[in-house]
């Protein structure tokens, strides 16, 4: 089952084992990623999922689940990209310091999750 690859870290963060959950199986079923990975980032206090969502996509996508009630400040969201940065490389699949943006993953209770590109700094919006 797929969730028995996440039971360790819903265990060690049982306030975010929910979200997790959700978004991992959103991800992993519903939208049939190519690759997702958890990763345990002992700094954030939480999990945060790497994923592509095709085999011939060269970048990992970084993905932080949250609850639908959880507040996002300009201030949380820089301290996020500034906490991503101390991880090692090795964690993350990628340059940390290349962090660019993350995606949010907000779980909401009817299991819904809706996903928001969170860019670090103020950049240009996209041509599409």
């Amino acid at each position: 089952m797929k969730l028995d690859q996440i039971s360790s870290y819903c265990d060690k963060y049982p306030q975010e084992a929910s979200n997790l959950s959700q978004v991992y199986l959103d991800l992993t079923t519903a939208k049939s990623w190519a690759e997702v990975k958890v990763k345990d980032i002992e700094p954030l206090q939480r999990c945060i999922l790497l994923g592509r969502t095709s085999k011939s996509d060269t970048k990992m996508i970084i993905i932080v689940p949250c609850a639908s009630n959880e507040i996002w400040t300009i201030e949380k969201i820089t301290q996020l990209f500034s906490q991503l940065r101390t991880v090692p490389s090795l964690l993350l699949d990628c340059d940390p310091n290349n962090i660019k943006s993350i995606t949010l993953a907000i779980a909401f209770p009817d299991s819904t999750v809706v996903y928001y590109k969170v860019h670090d700094g103020i950049n240009p919006p996209s041509d599409n």
